[in-house]
């Protein structure tokens, strides 16, 4: 049974130093990025084309492919010594994402009448990564479980391919209402 209880501090990166697996110290933690301060959608936005389902799904689609990531990483790092496996809890990421899409954009003042006048699109709240508890420790301080990550992977992409078929039908029913209107 997989169990993700330890949170990892912002700007964290999942694997250990190479002191074999020791803290690491507030400098070192602070110059390296974390993968939740780097999570960006990468497709055809959906937000606001008037239907609450399609962000919601848009938010799903971006946050599984984030979490895919984040396991195929572990996946890779199965063999590197002192690696700390990491996840997202899914529930809350999107939760937090869908609170964040509902506050208001921030308005910018002109001070003159050649400044443009726009609106701050402000920065999504970085996603907290949690450190995967082992069932059983190994050796070299490896934290990666396969038989676990295998079935979140498997888990994941299914969930994910049915976000990616929930927004390719927004799709499809448009080009087929464009369609009949020959």
């Amino acid at each position: 049974m997989s169990r993700t209880t330890s949170t990892a501090p912002s700007g964290t990166p999942s694997p250990a130093s190479s002191t074999g697996g020791a803290p690491q110290s507030s400098a070192q933690r602070d110059t390296r990025p974390s993968l939740g301060d780097v999570f960006q959608p990468r497709h055809i936005p959906l937000v606001g084309s008037g239907h609450p389902s399609h962000d919601f799904q848009q938010l799903a689609l971006g946050l599984r492919a984030y979490r895919q990531q984040i396991i195929a990483s572990n996946i890779a790092n199965a063999d590197t010594p002192g690696y700390k496996a990491v996840d997202i809890d899914f529930q809350d990421a999107l939760r937090n994402a869908q609170a964040a899409t509902n506050v208001p954009p921030v308005s910018l003042t002109t001070t003159s009448a050649g400044h443009l006048p726009g609106q701050s699109t402000g920065t999504p709240p970085p996603i907290p990564l949690k450190y995967h508890v082992p069932s059983q420790g190994s050796v070299d301080g490896n934290t990666v479980e396969m038989d676990v990550e295998r079935a979140k992977f498997a888990e994941n992409t299914l969930m994910l391919k049915f976000s990616m078929d929930r927004v390719s039908g927004h799709f499809k029913h448009e080009i087929e209402m464009l369609q009949s209107l020959k």
